[in-house]
């Protein structure tokens, strides 16, 4: 967790500034950004659905990994629009596609220790990894200067596959003695659950809205900075504020679902990027921005912890992973339609409209998770009055 979301960081957190100093317009970099987001959208559900089927977690990782390695090599030589368009669509689709993967491979091992709800703890260390790779990248990056970027991202891609090669594979429905599946998998039927429990169905379209905006607004911050007058150790700052405070919510996870509803901790979440946007909107400066990371990183381990894990429990256990990621794709459709929607509000009019734009959904959402919290904790007073 804590290498692979490092090298996740590596491409993800730095390709907006990395373009941007190469000359490409703020038009350029938001198709690319859509580009980006909507291979991710695609490679999950595929990758979930090859691991559901062929039941082969660890050798589809490290296939679809590996593509990683092209990526690091070819950055160099990458000059023109389509170069990019189809580097960050193959880091989207075979990179970062695989990360409802690592965390239902974590889930699965959980599983059999009874420990499922200790993911957090372990989801952690993939927010120190993202911080810490953010922090080291943003210095070597403002010490020795973008050509060595190439070298940074294909290390990480290689020491992420050295460590999958040690993991033991494990998969949920598989006769051990056979070493066959127990149960056909289908992703019409895998599709069908996920529309058919309610309780999933409203916390994906929670997490939709929520992420629709956090997306749209997290693929720029290189822009912003740059806006702002922030160079790389800015943007690595950021992102390491915004990763460390993850840190403590999900290794919390345990305890804060035990004493409140997912959906509590969730309208949390949406509070502090209320706060967040509106005090970056005030101040309008880099260090606003790098420091409103942490409430980011509040937010994120609160919402993440809650709704993934909700999720795995209430899915079927022959759907988990295919369930998992299902609605992993069905939030980051979120990021399709929100990255170039804020990109457009960017390029034609400024940062500070796509943040009062943010900013007006997640009031309006808030509302109405509020009002269903208060309906909720009605109804079931007043039924405990009856009993």
């Amino acid at each position: 967790m804590f290498v692979y979301w490092g090298m996740v960081l590596s491409v993800t957190g730095m390709y907006t500034m990395y373009i941007t100093q190469l000359g490409f317009s703020k038009q350029e970099v938001s198709i690319i950004a859509s580009i980006y987001t909507f291979a991710i959208l695609i490679g999950q559900t595929f990758i979930a659905y090859l691991v559901d089927k062929l039941r082969k977690t660890k050798a589809v990782m490290l296939i679809t990994i590996s593509m990683g390695i092209m990526v690091g090599v070819s950055i160099n030589f990458a000059k023109v629009n389509w170069h990019f368009y189809l580097l960050l669509f193959i880091w989207g689709f075979f990179v970062v596609g695989p990360s409802s993967i690592s965390e239902a491979w974590t889930l699965n091992t959980l599983k059999i220790h009874g420990e499922q709800n200790n993911f957090g703890k372990i989801r952690g260390f993939g927010s120190i990894g993202y911080g810490f790779s953010a922090i080291v990248l943003g210095f070597l990056l403002s010490r020795f200067g973008w050509h060595i970027y190439s070298w940074y991202v294909t290390l990480l891609v290689i020491f992420t596959l050295i460590l999958i090669l040690m993991l033991k594979d494990v998969n949920p429905n598989v006769d051990e003695g056979k070493g066959k599946n127990t149960e056909v998998i289908s992703f019409k039927e895998a599709l069908e659950e996920v529309f058919k429990i309610k309780p999933m169905l409203v916390m994906i379209i929670i997490m939709f809205m929520y992420t629709f905006v956090m997306r749209g607004i997290y693929n720029y911050l290189g822009i912003l900075l740059s806006d702002y007058g922030g160079g790389p150790m800015s943007l690595g700052f950021t992102y390491f504020f915004d990763a460390a405070p993850e840190i403590i919510t999900f290794f919390l996870t345990v305890s804060l679902l035990k004493k409140y509803h997912g959906k509590t901790l969730i309208f949390a979440a949406f509070l502090l990027q209320i706060v967040r946007l509106s005090v970056i909107l005030i101040f309008n400066n880099a260090l606003a921005v790098i420091i409103m990371g942490i409430f980011s990183g509040f937010a994120y381990g609160l919402s993440a912890a809650s709704y993934k894990t909700y999720i795995y429990e209430l899915a079927p256990a022959k759907y988990k992973t295919s369930c998992m990621s299902i609605a992993e794709s069905i939030i980051g459709l979120s990021g399709v339609i929100g990255v170039p929607i804020f990109g457009l509000i960017i390029s034609k009019f400024n940062a500070n409209a796509a943040i009062v734009f943010g900013l007006i959904i997640y009031i309006i959402v808030a509302i109405i998770i509020l009002k269903d919290i208060i309906t909720s904790k009605k109804a079931f007073n007043k039924q405990c009055r009856m009993v």
